[in-house]
């Protein structure tokens, strides 16, 4: 192991039990578009990697902190549920959540390894979530159209589907896209596969699984190191600009098995507003 990056664990592993974070920290982001009428928004609450974590009794803290927010609507990123810890910490989010807003879910890894994905695809379903698997919806929000779609994680291909290519499936499902004009939003697991996302017309992307990098030194190091991207991850969590597409990476909920060090668990909210330079 190089020796700048042994150092910079050994300091984290010194630092965590002082600076680890615990309590949720929530993120706005207010962005433009001439897809949306004017005077009006959509409000969007994005909720990643909870991995089973527990936030007062009930989830009551975490519930009300989106409660607090008045979503149009909520999407869930992935790795809501894991094998470690009890499930049901995860279905009582889901039971709390119903009805503030309209659900989307997409895959994350550690679902599809809990072997439990039936289970939890029941459970969702029972709470009025829609499962987006390689599939869009396409709502009306305060007078907008928006296509909201979803891909599965490529864990699938271990567990369920051996022969899945994502491109294959993207590029049959969702190319017809490119036609509709209306704001469109993909919910991805995985941040690092943003370049076969930006193959495609969305104007939203929105992930988790990185984990904000477990240890940020703000200012000068986002991340530290997140899953499948390794050491310095490029996405670790935040708002990254690819021209005309805005990819927002959620810093996730975990805090079980997750250290954090300077890395708050973190409630994302987005706002789209209807843009100024096209307004007279």
């Amino acid at each position: 192991m190089k020796k700048p990056i042994f150092l910079t664990i050994l300091t984290a592993a010194v630092l965590f039990p002082v600076f680890s974070c615990k309590s949720i920290s929530t993120e706005i982001y207010n962005l433009e578009s001439p897809l949306i009428k004017e005077n009006t928004s959509v409000r969007i609450v994005l909720v990643s990697d909870l991995h089973n974590t527990i936030y007062g009794k009930n989830q009551s803290i975490l519930i009300g902190k989106i409660t607090e927010q008045n979503p149009d609507l909520i999407v869930l990123a992935g790795d809501m549920f894991d094998s470690a810890g009890p499930m049901k910490r995860s279905t009582v989010f889901l039971s709390g959540i119903s009805g503030i807003a309209p659900i989307f879910y997409v895959t994350g890894n550690h679902e599809y390894a809990s072997r439990k994905m039936d289970f939890i695809r029941e459970t969702l379903l029972s709470h009025g979530v829609i499962i987006l698997s390689d599939s869009y919806e396409r709502i009306t929000i305060n007078g907008n159209e928006i296509i909201i779609a979803g891909i599965e994680d490529p864990y699938v291909r271990i567990y369920e589907s051996p022969g899945y290519n994502q491109g294959e499936i993207m590029e049959e499902r969702f190319r017809e896209l490119d036609n509709i004009e209306a704001f469109s939003i993909l919910a991805a697991h995985r941040p690092e596969r943003i370049e076969m996302y930006k193959r495609f017309s969305f104007d939203l992307v929105l992930s988790g699984h990185a984990h904000g990098g477990q240890v940020r030194i703000p200012g000068i190091m986002n991340g530290l190191v997140a899953p499948h991207q390794g050491f310095f991850p490029k996405y670790a969590g935040g708002l990254y600009q690819h021209e005309n597409l805005t990819h927002i990476v959620s810093r996730g909920l975990a805090v079980n098995l997750i250290p954090r060090i300077f890395n708050p668990p973190e409630l994302v909210v987005i706002i789209v507003e209807s843009d100024s330079r096209q307004q007279p």
